[in-house]
């Protein structure tokens, strides 16, 4: 199943209407879908994909040799180099429009560097002078990315148009279960993330028997795909390990991280930099008066916080063959786990219903104890401009006032905001007494499960529980 992507779509769509030299590089981490993207965007259009390997220069040349040989209905060639192959695809556009997909470059790029300079010069000439387009993929990010933005590089300047494919929504990803309740797809969504690859394979109807079925047992098949996936795109992976465990259990600023691991500061800021351009980790945004001297990071991507801060610490009970046993002992870990997710829930309905200039956490002194504010967000509504401070609770049982008054009094030690409006957020809904008080409040609003999603409707929504 195919979904989201519209801005994705809609950018390659003005490349191909617009002037040539037509081009766009298409970069993200593997399972998050860019050949399916470009693929859905080639559909109504005549297209040549090479999918390029992990091999020889010779050896990929053949498969573009076979690629074009289809598309032209003709023999193989025998082509040999990348060179003879652009060759035969300059001829190829000559006489007609179409989308040139080079699906994983990086690879031959790796094994054959001079085919960089190749490629450069078939852009300048051969694709400038037609009316078809150029489409580059990798999963290689960082290589990708040096590859078209440093000056020394020979195709630095032809990839002006560039589309990062970040994951999905929750609630794009949603549509993906519809045999599921609202709450259960929420919860898959908020361990597994939004990688469409792995949603296509889950057809089960609860988040319990989802955790069961793919995270669960001896052969889980996707209990190490965190690990397996870093260990693809970072090394040295014992150090990167390392880390990201320092993290989930409360390790959170480089000084910290760099004395547990007995490594330089500027070697840790190396790999926490690493882990940010691949979205694996991000730091929290301090608010208004928050300490703002030391970044502190946490696990960005939901599956990889997920083994790391929930099945690494129960490696028995997550490779037992008793799963029921298992998920139960393990349940307040997940249900932890999940109450800081749904924070990252919020903030992504933040973004999409207000206009943020600045979106964040606050923390702080509260009469001599740490406390913190799940969001804070600066909005720009016209001519208006307000603070918004969110509480965010995912629980079994309603949230009552007793959150709100919580709020309004951490509120009062955050600097800087004259004219501030509240928002809690709640998935399992709240009491009378705090919806009475929100009807009384223009500067209160309550947020439920159901409105954290767009307007359309689910035949088979079904209550689920927290574990």
């Amino acid at each position: 199943m195919f979904v989201g992507r519209d801005d994705e779509l809609r950018v390659l769509e003005n490349i191909w209407s617009g002037r040539s030299p037509k081009t766009c590089a298409v970069y993200g981490r593997r399972r998050i879908g860019k050949t399916t993207l470009v693929e859905n965007f080639c559909v109504d259009k005549k297209n040549i994909r090479f999918s390029f390997i992990n091999s020889t220069e010779e050896k990929n040349a053949m498969l573009m040799d076979s690629s074009m040989s289809r598309f032209m209905g003709t023999e193989p060639q025998g082509l040999t180099t990348f060179q003879q192959s652009l060759d035969v695809l300059s001829t190829i556009i000559e006489k007609e429009d179409i989308v040139i997909f080079m699906d994983e470059l990086a690879y031959l790029l790796e094994q054959a560097p001079h085919t960089s300079s190749e490629l450069q010069h078939f852009i300048d000439h051969s694709l400038k002078r037609s009316r078809s387009m150029l489409i580059i993929c990798s999963s290689a990010v960082s290589m990708i990315r040096k590859e078209i933005e440093n000056e020394d590089r020979p195709l630095y300047g032809r990839f002006i148009n560039r589309i990062h494919v970040r994951q999905l929504h929750y609630w794009q990803c949603e549509k993906m279960h519809p045999e599921m309740g609202r709450k259960d797809a929420l919860m898959t969504y908020m361990v597994i993330g939004g990688y469409p690859a792995y949603h296509e394979i889950i057809q089960d109807s609860t988040f319990k028997e989802m955790i069961m079925n793919h995270l669960i047992g001896p052969n889980a098949p996707l209990s190490e795909e965190a690990v397996n996936m870093l260990s693809l795109e970072l090394s040295p992976m014992p150090t990167i390990e390392a880390i990201l465990l320092d993290i989930s259990h409360g390790s959170t600023d480089i000084k910290k991280i760099s004395e547990k691991e007995n490594i330089s500061k500027t070697i840790c800021n190396k790999y926490l930099r690493q882990m940010e351009e691949l979205d694996i980790v991000d730091h929290l945004n301090p608010m208004a008066n928050s300490d703002k001297r030391t970044n502190i990071y946490r696990i960005r991507d939901p599956l990889v916080g997920f083994w790391h801060s929930v099945l690494y610490n129960n490696m028995e009970l997550a490779t037992s063959s008793n799963k029921d046993a298992a998920y139960e002992a393990m349940s307040e870990e997940i249900s932890t786990y999940l109450g800081i997710r749904f924070e990252d829930v919020c903030v992504d309905y933040m973004k999409r219903r207000f206009l943020c200039k600045k979106i964040g956490k606050w923390w702080g002194w509260t009469d001599g104890e740490t406390s913190d504010i799940d969001i804070v967000a600066e909005v720009v509504d016209g001519k208006e401009n307000y603070a918004i401070m969110a509480e965010c609770k995912f629980r079994n049982r309603k949230t009552g006032i007793s959150t709100l008054e919580d709020l309004q009094y951490r509120s009062r030690f955050v600097k800087g905001y004259n004219n501030v409006r509240y928002m809690v957020f709640s998935a399992s809904g709240f009491t009378e007494e705090l919806m009475d008080e929100a009807e009384t409040r223009a500067d209160l609003e309550l947020i439920s499960l159901e409105d954290l999603f767009p307007g359309w409707n689910r035949s088979n929504d079904i209550v689920a529980s927290i574990p």
